[in-house]
Order: structure tokens, then sequence, then C-alpha cells
């Protein structure tokens, strides 16, 4: 059983009370007279185990009450934050990137994300999450790209074109946190997913013009793929020789 306030208390209560209910039955007393305790419906001297309530829900319907409730043993609840706009979480990205000018190719020497997604229910899923939208956001910038031919057909229609990061693309990703927890939901918690995904392209295009600012050279469209590096390079060069 789990106790506290919210949605997961309300949920408890009423499994609960829907396996007082037929154990209840299955030991011939009232309802009101039984608690569950140490995984047994107790009433008395008397007491039903919670696998024997399961098996006379889910194998022996001869065996129920006939107002037993249909819902069964599963009961699910709805939790909507008292702020319905969003409850958005925030983070920093700060990357440290190399760029060969000969072949226009980027490799991101150290990046790291600090985020603050309030109380963290679980800090395991949220580095991962976090992991997960920051590679999600260097595909974004630096890889998937869909180009089209004059007639509007898509280019890259299978994963052979369109290019996607994998474990060799993505840096080690150093998560730091902090905890500002939300003044409109239950426990504070916040969003996570933006905090990782959003901050990428941002970050690794101011990296990538502070390195390419020795050649005068500045690039913002996504992605950042060798060609386009190169074409930039090419043409501050030219516009030099011409100027």
């Amino acid at each position: 059983m789990v106790h506290g306030g919210g949605a997961v208390a309300r949920a408890s209560r009423a499994l609960a009370k829907r396996i007082a209910h037929i154990g209840a039955w299955l030991l011939q007393t009232d309802a009101a007279t039984v608690r569950i305790e140490g995984g047994n419906v107790v009433a008395g001297n008397g007491s039903i185990t919670l696998r024997e309530v399961a098996r006379a829900w889910y194998l022996q319907p001869q065996n129920l009450p006939a107002d037993v409730n249909t819902g069964g043993l599963e009961v699910t609840e709805g939790y909507r934050a008292e702020r319905d706009s969003g409850t958005f979480t925030y983070a920093t990205h700060a990357a440290v990137v190399a760029v060969d000018p000969a072949t226009g190719i980027i490799e991101i020497l150290d990046y790291v994300v600090v985020e603050d997604g309030g109380t963290l229910v679980n800090p395991m899923i949220v580095d991962g999450q976090i992991c997960g939208g920051t590679a999600q956001g260097i595909g974004t910038c630096l890889y998937e790209v869909m180009p089209f031919d004059a007639q509007g057909q898509p280019l890259a229609s299978t994963l052979l074109d369109y290019m996607l990061p994998g474990a060799t693309e993505i840096p080690d990703i150093r998560v730091l946190h902090m905890h500002t927890p939300s003044p409109y939901t239950e426990f504070g918690m916040k969003g996570l997913g933006e905090g990782g995904a959003v901050g990428p392209p941002a970050a690794i295009v101011s990296a990538v013009n502070d390195a390419l600012r020795p050649l005068n050279v500045e690039v913002h469209d996504l992605p950042l793929t060798p060609e386009r590096i190169l074409g930039a390079i090419d043409a501050s060069a030219g516009h030099g020789a011409n100027g």
C-alpha cells in the first residue's frame, strides 16, 4: 500500500476498498470490520491472503459478491497540475568543439548540461532523459538533413540517407542538477524533455562560430554539415579575395 496525499493515495485507497470488499465477502463478514495488514485481509481471528482475493477476482467469479466493483483490482487515477499551462524545465548547455577547416568535420570535445527539473522522482531516469534529449538536439544540429528535389520528393527516405547520431557521435555528456521545486505541482516536479533537446543547436552553433572566428566565418543554417562548413569557408575566402 502507498500512503500519502494526492493521486497515488486516492488510487491506493480505492484499490484497498475493493480488496477489502472482496475479502470481507470471502470471510463472510462485514467490510467495515476488515483491515489490510501484512499482505492479508484480516477480520477478527480470520484472514485471507491478497493472493486469494486476486484468485477469486480473476479465476473464481462465482465466489465474488453480487455488487463487486466491475473495475476489478486495477485503479487508474488522473492528475492535473494546479496551473495547467505547463510546468517547464530549464537548462543551460555549454559545448567545446573542434572544427577541421580542411574537411568541415565538427568534433564535440566537451559537453555540459545544467538542468533544473524541480523535485526529481528518479534521478537515473532524469539523467537518461537529459542525455537522450541532448543526443536528439545534436542530431538536429549536425546530422539530420531532409533534402527534397525540385518536384518536392524527399531525398532521404531511409536511414541509409538520413543520418542519425550514434554512440560514436555523442560525447560523454556531463549533467549537473539544480533543484527549484515548482510551486504548481503536488511534489514540485517539472517537465524534463525540453531541457535536453532544445539547447544543443544554440550551444553548438555558438561554439562552432567561435572556432571559425579566426577565419572570419559564421554559419547559421542547420544542420551544420561538413558541406555547409566548407561552403562558408570558401565563401569567406572568396569574399576576402574580391574585397
